[in-house]
């Protein structure tokens, strides 16, 4: 019945329209970041948000949902959906595969008729039905659904910014992958999809919906420059099986650029650990239950292997944590962050990171969000022999898709043991 159901959903071309459930939070509005450099810390001006529209408290497991990771076969899922993986990494659908044969080609992800490939090398760039020089294909691209599909070395990054800086966003989303691939200890099946919006008021339109539904499941795009969309199903009929991480990059301004480049990095470990630990059996049934309120975020959420803490976290460390070498202090993101936290209040109890619920104050919440980054990098940079071993066992488990919840209660144990050197790792 699973099989059946999965199927259903990777091989319809209108998932969009098949999504049948009603009374989802809408997310609420985000404002610019301070016009204040990077360096002098992340405390961005947000309104409150109205009654009723805020993050409600994260869902705790259903520890009979939770289980061992690697239950579903994803990719026997997508061959048997008709669908063959390509030398890119792409799963590609039969149509896809006759118009290789037909030798059609791609303009970045954009399929090329050979009567049209012409167009490609007089610099024109393929927007719907027309071919458009550059100036005319960023303002056809800037809007909603009309985004440039680009590709990456790892990432796919879908973005309304004018081509020269969605190729800076592809960068960087790229630049995360050794380090969650580090973290993991292995690598997703397909490519993660990540998508970067021009500015904080399109984030905030597309966070928000049609007005019926919301790709923010939980409301948390308020929270921070960057969320993770459920219900996003664009990726859903490119072949790929879950939302994906959002976020926006404002280069109008030098502010807006340097905060933007960490919510690109922080949407791209999202889409990274949702591909690794997706909620295949809650997506597939959408096109056959109808939802009602945050039961549908209920459901996908309880369906996750990973604890909440750990995928955020991971988001978190490559944002913000992980030393950059190209740097003249590889530690300065990590000195910069932990600031933030002495900031508001220091450290909060290892307890509480753990169980990490989402409370409504988004600077709280943000809080939260940066201390997990902060566990994750002690975990992976800081040198403690026992806590890389079970680091390894996790990544071990990770791979087998067994003992993952014993791993993971492992590690949380020897960090907690470690919190004096956590403390010290952190220079707090």
């Amino acid at each position: 019945m699973i099989l059946s159901l999965c199927l259903t959903l990777f091989q319809s071309s209108a998932v969009e329209a098949a999504v049948n459930f009603t009374g989802l939070q809408s997310a609420s509005s985000h404002t610019e970041a301070q016009t204040v450099g990077q360096a002098k810390g992340d405390d961005k001006k947000k309104p409150k948000e109205p009654a009723g529209t805020g993050p409600g408290k994260n869902e705790k497991k259903d520890d009979k949902a939770k289980g061992d990771a690697g239950g579903l076969d994803l990719e026997g899922l997508l061959t048997a959906s008709g669908r063959t993986k390509s030398s890119d990494g792409d799963w590609l659908t039969a149509d896809e595969q006759q118009k290789l044969k037909d030798g059609w080609t791609r303009q970045d992800l954009e399929w090329v008729a050979p009567n049209e490939a012409a167009n490609v090398g007089q610099n024109k760039w393929k927007c719907g039905d027309k071919w458009l020089a550059l100036d005319e294909a960023n303002d056809y691209h800037a809007k909603v659904g009309n985004w440039w599909r680009l590709r990456g070395k790892y990432f796919d990054v879908y973005s309304t910014c004018k081509r020269e800086v969605a190729l800076e966003a592809v960068k960087e989303a790229d630049s995360t992958f050794a380090h969650l691939e580090r973290l993991f200890g292995r690598v997703p099946p397909m490519r993660p999809v990540v998508l970067v919006l021009n500015s904080a008021d399109q984030y905030n339109t597309f966070a928000a919906g049609d007005g019926r539904s919301s790709p923010d499941l939980r409301g948390l795009s308020s929270v921070h420059g960057a969320f993770f969309a459920e219900l996003w199903t664009e990726p859903l009929q490119r072949g790929s099986y879950s939302g994906s991480g959002v976020c926006y990059l404002d280069a109008s301004n030098d502010a807006g650029w340097s905060y933007g480049r960490t919510y690109v990095r922080h949407a791209a470990g999202q889409s990274f650990t949702e591909a690794l630990d997706p909620s295949v059996n809650t997506l597939a049934s959408v096109t056959t239950k109808k939802w009602k309120g945050e039961e549908l975020a209920e459901a996908f959420w309880s369906e996750k292997k990973l604890p909440q803490w750990f995928r955020y976290g991971a988001a978190s460390y490559v944002e913000r944590y992980f030393q950059d070498t190209s740097a003249s202090d590889p530690k300065a993101l990590l000195k910069w962050s932990v600031q933030n936290i002495a900031n508001k209040g220091g450290l909060d109890p290892l307890k509480k990171v753990y169980g990490f619920e989402f409370g409504g104050d988004p600077q709280a919440d943000l809080k939260l969000i940066n201390e997990c980054g902060l566990l994750i990098a002690f975990a992976v940079d800081g040198g403690i022999k026992d806590i890389s071993d079970k680091h390894g066992a996790l990544r071990a488990a990770l791979k087998t898709g067994k003992n993952l919840d014993k791993a993971l209660s492992a590690l949380e144990d020897e960090i907690k043991k470690n919190e004096a050197k956590l403390r010290e790792f952190a220079g707090l």
